[in-house]
């Protein structure tokens, strides 16, 4: 049985991640000859899309803007054969108390962006301004060296912050029905799929059904994550020890609608999503490599559905 290595987009394994647990819990990959080992980490030895690069690992899940600053000067150029999630997964956080209703009201308050990220303080700003309001009136916060959650509004350090509105509002005392979330992908002109799985060119020309099989494996495991939360919180548990057990179910109940297409579908981009998006990128100037090669690798294939189950 092949040990197949698959490095998480995050530092920690979270709710997000609940259909490959499940999926290896309930031994589908072993069924298809794969023994599969998840990690997580921090990007003291890189990034997931370099570890890939450098064969540290056979599957990452990243970003679309780590897939195409992958491509150019590669020895081996990066594949996204599945996508994690249909949108993206990113809003503004806060809290009743706040008074933050809709996105225009972050005038006046303390908004915190993770890691003074420039493409999401791009996208806030246009938001802010689509909902009529006036950004230079937004006061943002840097957070320092950490990402923030619902903690650091309980403790005023802001009002709001930009993070994954499916995770980071779930992780303090706030009671769910007390969250406030202003979803950015109803506004954004930046819609995207959030995360991308990727593996080598080289290992879907040398083993494209081993592929096939971790995909079929995995499109299981997510729709059985779905219609049995309980399970999929049970599967994830051990590797998400830190978070209580109704932490996790929140979230999952949250983000499992954007695991699947309108048909339905785990794991299918959407050309004509990530094409904008990336002309997003290009247009706000953080895509960080050449445009007409990113364009040229998308066009060449370096997202595709083929290896998807039919």
């Amino acid at each position: 049985m092949s040990i197949t290595r698959v490095r998480l987009e995050y530092v920690h394994p979270w709710s997000n991640h609940a259909g490959l647990y499940l999926a290896r819990a309930d031994g589908l990959y072993a069924d298809r000859g794969m023994d599969v080992e998840f990690t997580a980490g921090d990007s003291f030895r890189g990034d997931p899309a370099t570890l890939l690069d450098r064969g540290e690992c056979d599957i990452a899940f990243m970003r679309l803007i780590d897939l195409v600053r992958h491509q150019h000067g590669s020895e081996h150029r990066l594949v996204s054969v599945g996508v994690l999630n249909q949108r993206q997964i990113g809003g503004v956080v806060t809290r009743r108390s706040t008074g933050i209703t809709r996105l225009r009201e972050l005038e006046g308050h303390r908004v915190c962006i993770p890691l003074g990220t420039k493409r999401l303080l791009t996208e806030l700003r246009e938001a802010v301004e689509t909902d009529g309001g006036d950004f230079t009136k937004v006061e943002i916060v840097p957070p320092g060296t950490w990402e923030p959650d619902m903690r650091d509004v309980e403790k005023g350090r802001f009002d709001a912050f930009v993070s994954v509105a499916a995770w980071e509002p779930y992780v303090g005392s706030t009671p769910p029905a007390e969250v406030v979330i202003l979803d950015l992908d109803a506004v954004s002109k930046a819609r995207h799929h959030s995360f991308f799985l990727a593996v080598r060119r080289e290992t879907l020309e040398r083993t494209p059904q081993a592929v096939r099989a971790f995909l079929e494996a995995t499109d299981a495991g997510y729709h059985a994550a779905a219609s049995d939360p309980d399970r999929a919180v049970e599967a994830l548990q051990p590797a998400a020890a830190n978070y209580d057990p109704e932490t996790l179910r929140t979230s999952l109940t949250v983000l499992a609608p954007t695991w699947f297409d309108a048909a339905g579908r785990w794991g299918a981009a959407d050309s004509a999503k990530v094409s904008g998006y990336l002309e997003w990128l290009i247009s706000r100037g953080h895509l960080g490599v050449d445009p007409e090669e990113a364009r040229e690798a998308v066009a060449a294939g370096c997202v595709t559905n083929e290896y998807l189950p039919r």
